[in-house]
This record gives C-alpha cells, structure tokens and sequence, in this order.
C-alpha cells in the first residue's frame, strides 16, 4: 500500500510538472504539488488491490485527468482557485473507475475485490472469481460516483440557496472594493522591521 501510493503521488506530480511546462514554459510548483494531491486521491480507491505498475499508470492518469479538469474549469469560467475539484472531484472519479480497472490479481484470470491480493473465491471450492466480473464491477462503482455527485450536488445546492436566501454569501460592496485579503486577512506588511 505505501509503495503504491508512493508511486501514485510521484507520477501524478511529475506528470502535471512536465505537462505545465510544456503548456506555458514555465516551472509550476502549485501544479507539482496538485498533480501529487491528484495522484494520491486517484490511487486511494485501489491501493491495496493493484500491481505496482498499475498503480504508477493510475497517478500518471490522475495527472493528465487533473490538468485536463482544471483547463476546463477555466474554459468554463467556473471559479476554483485552488483547483478543489479537479483534484478531488474529478480525480476521485478515475480512481475509483481505476479501481475496478486493474484489480486484476494474477493477470486478467483474479478478482482480488475486498481481500487484498487473494482472490475472491467463487462458489467452487478451489474457484476463483474471474475477470469478468470486472464489467460488474467497473459499472457499480460508476454507479457509485453517480450517487455521490448526485447527494452532493443536493445537499451542496440546498445549502448554498439557504445561504444565498439568508444573505450569507456576500460580503459589504466596501469590502468588495478593498479586497477580503487587504480588509481581514493579512497585516499590511509581510514583516515589520523596526
């Protein structure tokens, strides 16, 4: 499990370092750092059922799925400015699809599920459950993702129009001028040299 979330979470960071220097020619450690968050919630789901190599190609995909999320956010014009969603929504989603992807134990012929590297045995007493059940498996957790957008976009959209009913949302239009940064968050200087 720490070798492949190790592997995960350097293959995603180094895929979006590499995949942002080609896109703007510049050295982008947030991307760095985004891209080893997107590799780690990307192999969370499946870490303890695949390979190493699978693993490594699933960081490496949550890269490429991140930084293709966040550049359509911004086509989108949708607000993230710490990239929230394409790192934990989006990035969730694959690997929760990578999971079922490559569970595949001993070639395609396993099916480790929920023992780890030991297959699941069939209903035979030296039987193990083949790699067909990966179709099944690849659609229930699809399934699963559909749920948890579904729930949260419900409970996320009731309470941001409570929020927006009760006027919690916005802030004075001085403070709008000012900037929430200027107003509450920081000292006027980084140090204060006497």
């Amino acid at each position: 499990v720490a070798m492949n979330t190790t592997l995960a979470a350097a293959a995603g960071g180094l895929t979006v370092f590499i995949l942002r220097y080609f896109l703007t020619k510049k050295y982008d450690v947030g991307g760095l750092c985004n891209g080893i968050l997107a590799g780690l919630v990307s192999i969370t789901a499946g870490c303890g059922n695949m390979e190493c190599g699978c693993a490594m190609f699933t960081g490496l995909m949550g890269g490429i799925v991140y930084t293709c999320a966040s550049k359509l956010l911004v086509i989108m014009k949708i607000d993230d400015p710490v990239d929230a969603s394409p790192v934990h929504g989006f990035c969730g989603f694959w690997g929760c699809l990578a999971a079922a992807f490559f569970d595949w134990g001993l070639g395609f012929t396993h099916f480790n599920g929920w023992n780890g590297f030991s297959c699941t045995p069939n209903d035979a007493e030296d039987g193990c459950k083949g790699g067909h059940l990966n179709g099944t498996v690849l659609w229930v957790n699809f399934l699963m993702c559909l749920c948890i957008i579904l729930w949260s976009g419900l409970i996320s959209g009731l309470t941001f129009a409570w929020l927006k009913w009760w006027g919690g949302l916005r802030i004075d239009e001085a403070t709008e001028d000012m900037g929430m940064d200027a107003k509450s968050h920081s000292p006027p200087k980084a140090y204060a040299l006497a």
